[in-house]
């Protein structure tokens, strides 16, 4: 059994690898991880040979943890497939993240998220519905500090030039995401196998009048995606906001369901 860690994009036949495991105890909890492994030899496990050890007293107390995802990784993940689906809620971060409707920032901005395997998730952080796990997201420049535009892979200027062209028209513009998912930054940070993707999203409508933006955007995001807001909860909140589908909506609406959220989980945590 090779000794790999393997992701595969079915969409780019993209196929990413790590030979060589971190060489630590995986066992958080190890006092060694502090103070060294002098006279032990580390050992992989034997079934996945995709963490290591420094004692059997450690692989036993880890067992618990670890027998989920002790397999041999040659997983394949479907992200275009996964961005796809959750178009909906894409939709809505570009909206607010970029504030579309009160800025220009969808001309020059974009979205950037930093997410890892649902795998790679500690069991103590409970369970994770979807293939990834957001870490942060943010709306980031993409014009650097002399006004020149930064090359960023996946986004080129002819993106933010159709932009300008959508909101020509009437549109909002095309908003640009771009994933970073990494891929073990909880139990091994300085692993920096990395796989990126850019998506965008044409607004073709028109930006609405007198709309304000959630502040709360970030925390719904991460709280859908990593499980800590229930889509039946969130249904029943936007159901009590019929006002959102409403031409004299009343603009604090969007803010109401963020509020409201938050009284459902502590976002916040």
């Amino acid at each position: 059994m090779p000794s790999t860690v393997g992701r595969i994009d079915p969409d780019y036949g993209i196929h990413v690898q790590e030979s060589n495991p971190v060489r630590d105890c995986a066992y958080q909890a190890c006092f060694r991880r502090n103070v060294g492994y002098e006279g032990r030899k580390l050992k992989m496990c034997a079934k996945c040979k995709n963490v290591r050890y420094c004692s059997n007293e450690c692989q036993k107390a880890h067992w618990v943890e670890h027998k989920e995802r002790c397999k041999p990784y040659q997983t394949v993940i479907d992200y275009t497939g996964w961005m796809k689906e959750h178009d909906w809620l894409l939709r809505w971060i570009a909206t607010e993240a970029l504030r579309v409707n009160t800025t220009d920032d969808i001309l020059n901005k974009f979205v950037n998220v930093w997410a890892t395997y649902s795998d790679r998730v500690p069991a103590s952080m409970g369970d994770v519905p979807y293939p990834f796990f957001i870490i942060r997201a943010m709306v980031v420049s993409n014009d650097s500090m002399d006004g020149k535009t930064v090359i960023i892979p996946g986004i080129s200027e002819k993106d933010f030039q159709e932009s300008k062209e959508i909101r020509a028209r009437g549109g909002c513009g095309r908003a640009c995401f771009m994933f970073n998912f990494m891929e073990d930054p909880f139990n091994n940070p300085s692993n920096t196998t990395l796989i990126c993707k850019s998506h965008q999203i044409d607004l073709t409508d028109p930006p609405v009048a007198g709309r304000t933006h959630s502040l709360g955007w970030q925390s719904l995001f991460s709280g859908i995606v990593n499980g800590k807001i229930s889509l039946v909860d969130l249904s029943k909140r936007i159901g009590e906001h019929d006002a959102l589908h409403n031409e004299d909506q009343d603009t604090k609406s969007l803010d109401d369901i963020i509020a409201g959220l938050n009284g459902i989980v502590n976002i916040g945590a």
